[in-house]
């Protein structure tokens, strides 16, 4: 057995092993761009932020939570009532994320006089609710988190990281075989 034939082979246990250790291999998705959008707001005079919350179809959303941060400390939470305006008062200038459903938006706070031209009165956010497409399937946070082949956090992620694996293997074996078929080969009596 030759020297490339063993590190083959040496090459092909160390990655069944490792991947029967649980480790995974995880394929990133298309990169998208989840940077929340920055708007200038200028606050009234008693640093009062107010707005409205709609839906995309332009309806107003009531009854639904907000929450503003400065870092990552909420300094505030109110609701919308059923027209889907809110008002959240005693804010000093400054940056602020506000939180809706999961629709983040960056606020630029200008105290009141000092707001530049461009800036809007009230902060108008677009944000939907989860949906969920299926029959009786129940809700998302009570669903039971699934386990991938290797204990992962999803089928598909177990799958991937044993279908690149079994690649890798079977391409260290083809080429190891092509290989091997010049070594083996009889050489041609000479006249």
């Amino acid at each position: 057995m030759n020297v490339r034939s063993r590190f083959s082979q040496g090459l092909v246990v160390l990655l069944t092993a490792t991947s029967l250790l649980g480790s995974q291999v995880l394929l990133p998705a298309a990169q998208i761009d989840s940077s929340p959008r920055v708007v200038d707001v200028s606050l009234s005079t008693n640093g009062t932020l107010t707005g409205a919350v709609i839906d995309t179809r332009g309806q107003s959303r009531g009854k639904t939570t907000i929450e503003v941060l400065r870092g990552r400390r909420v300094v505030a939470r109110t609701h919308t009532d059923s027209n889907g305006r809110y008002a959240v008062t005693n804010l000093p200038g400054g940056l602020y994320l506000v939180r809706v459903d999961g629709t983040e938006t960056l606020v630029r706070a200008w105290a009141a006089g000092t707001a530049p031209r461009t800036s809007e009165s009230q902060l108008q956010i677009v944000a939907d609710a989860t949906i969920v497409r299926g029959q009786d399937a129940p809700p998302i946070a009570e669903a039971a988190p699934s386990k991938g082949l290797l204990g992962g956090s999803g089928m598909s992620t177990g799958l991937t990281a044993a279908l690149i694996v079994g690649g890798v293997v079977g391409a260290i074996l083809i080429i190891d075989e092509i290989d091997d078929d010049g070594e083996d080969a009889v050489a041609p009596a000479s006249p």
